[in-house]
């Protein structure tokens, strides 16, 4: 309402005369504009909506513009609505009162810009969104620790040791081999036919130990 002046003005002789020659027309007029004032009179307005349009929501503001507190009530308005004092030493709550008496004879025209801003009451809270929960990592169960195999001791490896021929003929010396003594004796059969005569005392016929006596016959 800062920037409207005569918006709040009492009504001058001038004006009420020319209400007097308009009356019978008011009549047939008059009832749809009283439905008019009741739809706008029954809205429900956020004044403090409003204050914020008209003067930064400063109830209490004083610029020396002709219009105080924080709906830029003129002095003369807002006496003439039920306000005492000057506007802008009232509380919020007193502005509002009075704020309501003029939107009941002006309708929100009063306010003819910031007005509208006010419509439809207090905005409805916007719920704040919860901040997700932020769930801690869930850690992987520990593989489960292959124990290492048992390494068992090889089984000992039995050898037959070659015995002695008691009816041996020939004395095994060092560096012998069953193939060099079948050779040097000339033995049909070759070292085969030493280790088939002296199987029972030599079990691997390449194992043989010097000093044990051999059949070559």
């Amino acid at each position: 309402m800062a920037s409207y002046r005569g918006k709040h003005r009492p009504t001058t002789s001038s004006t009420a005369r020319s209400i007097a020659k308009v009356a019978v027309a008011g009549v047939i007029v008059g009832a749809p504009l009283a439905m008019a004032a009741g739809t706008a009179n029954a809205q429900s307005v956020n004044w403090d909506a409003v204050a914020a349009c008209e003067s930064g929501g400063n109830w209490s503001i004083n610029t020396g513009n002709g219009y105080y507190g924080g709906l830029q009530f003129l002095p003369s308005t807002w006496t003439s609505h039920g306000g005492s004092g000057m506007p802008h030493q009232a509380s919020r709550e007193e502005q509002i009162r009075v704020a309501e008496n003029v939107l009941k004879t002006q309708g929100i025209g009063a306010w003819p810009v910031c007005g509208p801003k006010g419509l439809g009451g207090a905005p409805a809270p916007v719920k704040a969104k919860p901040a997700p929960v932020q769930q801690a990592p869930q850690q992987a169960a520990p593989a489960p620790r292959q124990s290492a195999p048992v390494q068992q001791a090889p089984a000992p490896v039995t050898v037959a040791l070659p015995t002695s021929n008691p009816n041996g003929d020939y004395e095994i010396k060092a560096g012998d081999s069953l193939s060099k003594i079948a050779e040097e004796l000339k033995v049909e059969g070759g070292w085969a036919k030493l280790h088939e005569l002296n199987k029972e005392f030599i079990p691997n016929a390449d194992l043989i130990l010097p000093g044990h006596k051999i059949a070559t016959k």
